[in-house]
């Protein structure tokens, strides 16, 4: 996407919403624009009048001939343009999908070249099944075996493992090759195994004299612990030799771009960041890198009894795609070690935090040790892709919150681990110098030979010489810890210091009050108590909690509060983003701007004290600079370690007797990883066929149908990344299902019909103009026919779409629901209380010219054939409120060109969007009228898009809304990123 340029006074920017803002400011091209647009509304308006004599002849699905004149004292602002809405056209051409051009490594340099094939692991294997016949699930009998021993070793503890295949029901009928639990865990420990586990006995000396043993004092207090560890080369062999990842792993650094000039650089994977292909002109030609991605945290094994900690270290590699490595399931990172974690008993409280600091290091310097000499030669590894190359494994992210990145940069919990900066400054946003490698290691050796450098603790260091990182090749400690969007961002940052600043302000009260009261909407999480009485907080609350901050906070609060507030929500949404371009990253820098701009305002208004000296708010100054160094945030979140912990410790710590556990840890966690391991080999060898997936079922009405996407252009090579892919079949449980291109309803409706009157009461949908509405969209063609109050009309409960995947988003949370459903009384036989209506608000295609979402992605281009003459005609979207699904009666006359049975929508229209406000960012709508009441039609189903979610303007009215770009990340890329492509097709 080359840069754009103003058509006024030629300035370049850098997309489409610069110019946009720029035309709106400056005084000489906001004249000229508006002058643009007129004359071009001239001509549409000239086009129209020339076309209307052929256009009388069209079959009009909706009141276009009389519409009704526009009240002048109506309730809608006298500013607001509210024309009446048309029904579109189909679509001529595909402006939506975004192509993307790649550019390979220096090519003379051969990154991940191979040298000839080889067997990987699961080669192997299938060769000793093949020799030995009969030998297919490995030493079990057949698959019902195999099924048994993947349960029992999943789901069932030692013990109850004994007790289990001694029952007379499994003993006596099923009778396993298996009889106890030794010969259960004999078959199990005979399946091809992984790394080994190794452990050695650290002696700790301290400073407190051991007056028990030696009452003079001469001798020192000790403790002995115990670090089990793994080879770390031998597990990264493993990780990339798995042809599980085959479809899934690079072995060569890349670029993206977004234009064919490439000046808009694409960040996602870990092999487009700069950091790879920085390092790749470092190593000699043929090397292939496999960066090593570690984490670690530590965490309590038991709630309830005892002070049981375990201290997992985890190790993935960046060549295996980020969406792979964060699945569990996919056993894509694997635990190195367990680290000690001594009582320190034998040392003063004073000396204790040194002394936890210099263990620390001492355990990771023995587990990283086999890198240096790999990291500096590298080592002939088997690739999932069945060839053999010279892998490299570097040091190149570590994965941690912000105590353990202190820990591990050897700074002081009052200092910034990546930069310099003053403790007192933290909260200043401005540059500081980054920490340098070289320079902080020539100042502990200096402090660990006797010196005293003023720099040693102007910048914060800890007397730990040397650290684990001091010899591994390549690495910069400073530059590799990721950005940590749970516990810096959405807890950290927004949780405990942005809602606590506002709850200030605003009060507890209020602040609840307004939770309760937010509309319910799919996709968005309903505080129904509000916050202050939730006890446990975890990472998905805090993201609900962002989506409807902002509106929550809107009305009626200072200005600079809510530029604050939305710059900061901004930057969470920009940060979260699974693919980044130079224009993400510009937004995120400038949403960050705005923040610090105004966060004065907490202080003066009483909602924080009299500094802004976090860590967490200082860490945000760095994800502008880290993103494009290792790759998009998604890859590195905390989260996952995390939920590592279930499966690497507390899991294995249930499975132990809690009696020197760390060691049965590791048993069962060599047990069921070679569970896993045999599990996905038997996929790999012996692959189930997918069953057939079943025809969608013939569509009542044919939806828009766009053509396929433009294969991607390249700079050298095509990529096939970012084109979207498409929609999968759906399925209904209450019915079969009607599937088009862009959504899915059940074919018949699961409700019993309800009459006119119903539907148009308080009781039911609040459809009041839905007769009248009927009879206009029956048209004058059945006008001898008339809808009656009594008439019975099936309705459906829910339309469900399919948002697109596109790469700033990914796969997950891609189901939007528009409902409408009436409101249900109370049933206390059932113990279900009364359920209000949920009338869904959504975007609508429509054909009427809005100039202001003229050249966005609000606006398509649609082809009009007229007498089979092909037109150009503009078109957009527009709000509405959905209050009914429903089909005619079979009774009911035809009307052309819809087929019986057609799904029908009751829409009431909001007001066109207009731009932006200035303040808050969302767009502000209020309710369409035509003569004092709700500007009503009845539509086809395929004109609706997506759901989209209306925030109150002002509490406890029901007039004017802000349409809420936060609602879910399909959203925010729509209208705060402009991507067409984020809509369904």
């Amino acid at each position: 996407m080359a840069a754009c340029v103003c058509l006024f006074c030629g300035t370049n920017f850098g997309n489409s919403s610069f110019v946009r803002r720029h035309q709106q400011q400056d005084k000489t091209c906001k004249t000229k624009y508006a002058a643009r647009l007129a004359a071009k509304k001239e001509r549409r308006t000239q086009q129209a009048k020339e076309l209307q004599a052929t256009l009388d002849e069209i079959p009009y699905e909706s009141e276009l001939g009389q519409p009704p004149v526009p009240d002048p004292s109506g309730d809608v602002e006298e500013e607001q343009i509210d024309h009446d809405a048309s029904i579109p056209s189909e679509p001529l051409t595909d402006r939506r999908a975004r192509p993307r051009w790649h550019r390979s490594f220096d090519p003379q340099s051969g990154a991940g070249a191979t040298y000839g094939p080889a067997k990987t692991a699961f080669e192997l294997i299938r060769d000793d099944e093949i020799l030995t016949p009969g030998m297919v699930l490995g030493p079990f009998r057949d698959d019902d075996e195999w099924q048994l021993a993947k349960w029992l070793i999943k789901h069932v503890g030692h013990t109850a493992t004994d007790e289990f295949l001694k029952l007379p029901i499994i003993n006596d009928r099923a009778k396993p090759s298996y009889a106890n639990k030794a010969d259960f865990f004999d078959k199990i420990d005979s399946l091809p195994g992984g790394v080994k586990w190794q452990c050695k006995v650290l002696d700790i000396k301290g400073d407190m004299p051991d007056l028990e043993n030696d009452p003079t004092g001469a001798t020192m207090r000790r403790e002995q612990v115990e670090l089990w560890w793994r080879d770390p080369v031998e597990c990264v062999k493993e990780l990339i030799g798995n042809p599980a990842f085959r479809d899934v792993m690079r072995y060569a650094p890349e670029r993206l771009y977004a234009d064919k000039d490439g000046t808009i650089e694409i960040v996602d994977e870990m092999w487009t960041a700069s950091w790879w292909w920085e390092i790749q002109k470092r190593l000699p030609p043929g090397a292939t890198i496999a960066p090593l991605i570690l984490s670690s945290d530590k965490t309590m094994l038991s709630n309830f009894r005892g002070d049981n900690s375990a201290w997992p270290v985890c190790l993935t590699i960046g060549n295996i795609c980020k969406d792979t490595r964060r699945q569990v399931s996919a056993h894509a990172t694997v635990l190195i070690g367990y680290l000690p974690i001594p009582k320190f008993d034998c040392f003063d409280k004073n000396t204790r935090s040194l002394a936890k600091y210099r263990l620390f290091h001492q355990c990771m310097a023995i587990l990283m040790k086999t890198l240096i000499e790999a990291g500096k030669n590298g080592v002939p590894m088997v690739c999932a892709d069945s060839m053999m190359r010279k892998v490299w494994p570097i040091f190149a992210a570590y994965v941690a919150d912000y105590p353990e990145q202190c820990l591990i940069s050897c700074c002081k919990e009052n200092r910034c681990p990546i930069c310099k900066v003053k403790p007192n400054d933290r909260g200043d946003h401005a540059a500081h110098p980054f920490r340098d490698m070289r320079e902080t290691l020539y100042l502990m050796r200096r402090q660990q030979d006797g010196e005293k450098d003023p720099a040693f603790e102007e910048d914060g260091i800890r007397a730990v010489y040397p650290p684990f990182w001091t010899n591994l090749p390549h690495a910069d400690i400073f530059q590799s810890f990721t950005p940590d969007l749970l516990h810096q961002l959405h807890k950290g940052v927004f949780k405990d210091h942005l809602v606590a600043w506002c709850t200030e302000i605003i009060g507890k009260l209020e602040i609840d009050k307004r939770f309760r009261e937010m509309p319910d909407h799919h996709g968005v999480k309903h505080f129904k108590n509000g916050i202050s009485t939730v006890s446990q907080w975890t990472g998905t609350e805090h993201k609900e909690m962002e989506k409807v901050f902002l509106g929550l906070i809107a009305a009626g609060a200072h200005p600079q509060m809510v530029a604050a507030v939305r710059g900061l929500i901004d930057f969470a949404y920009f940060a979260s983003l699974e693919s980044h371009t130079s224009i993400t990253l510009a937004g995120m820098r400038d949403s960050l701007d705005t923040f610090h701009a105004n966060k004065q305002i907490f202080i003066e208004l009483k909602g924080r004290n009299n500094h802004f000296n976090i860590p967490k708010i200082h860490s945000l100054d760095h994800y502008p600079f880290l993103i494009p160094l290792l790759g998009s945030a998604d890859g590195f979140n905390t989260e996952s370690p995390e939920r590592l912990h279930i499966d690497y410790a507390k899991n294995a710590y249930r499975a132990s007797n809690k009696k020197d556990y760390i060691e049965q840890m590791t048993v069962w966690l060599q047990r069921q990883e070679a569970v896993a391991r045999f599990s996905a080999y038997l996929d790999w060898a012996h692959p189930k066929p997918s069953p057939a997936l079943p025809q969608p079922l013939t569509a009542a009405s044919s939806a828009a149908t766009r053509p396929s996407a433009p294969a991607d252009k390249a700079l050298t090579l095509p990529s096939a990344a970012g084109v979207s892919s498409a929609p999968s079949i759906t399925a209904d449980k209450e019915s079969l299902v009607i599937s088009r291109q862009h959504f899915s309803i059940a074919k018949l409706p699961p409700t019993r019909p309800v009459s006119a009157s119903h539907i148009g009461s308080l009781e039911g949908h609040n459809a009041t103009r839905f007769v009248p509405a009927l009879i206009n969209f029956l048209g004058p063609s059945n006008s001898r026919f008339t809808p009656r109050s009594f008439d019975m009309f099936g309705t459906w409960k829910r339309i469900s779409f399919q948002l697109p995947h596109i790469p700033e988003i990914g796969q997950r949370h891609r189901t939007n629901l528009v409902r409408a459903t009436a409101s249900a009384p109370a049933n206390p036989g059932q113990r279900k209380a009364a359920a209000p209506a949920c009338l869904d608000f959504a975007l609508v295609r429509t054909g009427e010219v809005n100039p202001f979402t003229a050249g966005t992605a609000l606006e398509g281009e649609y082809e009009l054939v007229v007498s089979y003459i092909s037109l150009q005609v503009v078109s957009g979207l527009r709000v509405a409120q959905v209050k009914v699904i429903f089909q005619l009666p079979s009774y009911y006359p035809a009307k052309p060109g819809l087929p019986l049975g057609s799904p029908l929508a009751y829409i009431e229209w909001m007001t066109p969007l207009r731009n932006p406000d200035t303040l808050d960012g969302y767009y502000h709508l209020s309710r369409s009228t035509r003569q004092h009441a709700p500007y009503a039609e009845i539509i086809t189903v395929d004109r609706i898009v997506r759901n989209v979610m209306l925030i109150p303007q002002k509490w406890g009215q029901d007039k004017s809304y802000l349409l809420n770009s936060h609602s879910d990340r399909h959203a925010f890329c729509l209208y705060k990123l402009g991507y067409m492509d984020s809509l369904p097709d």
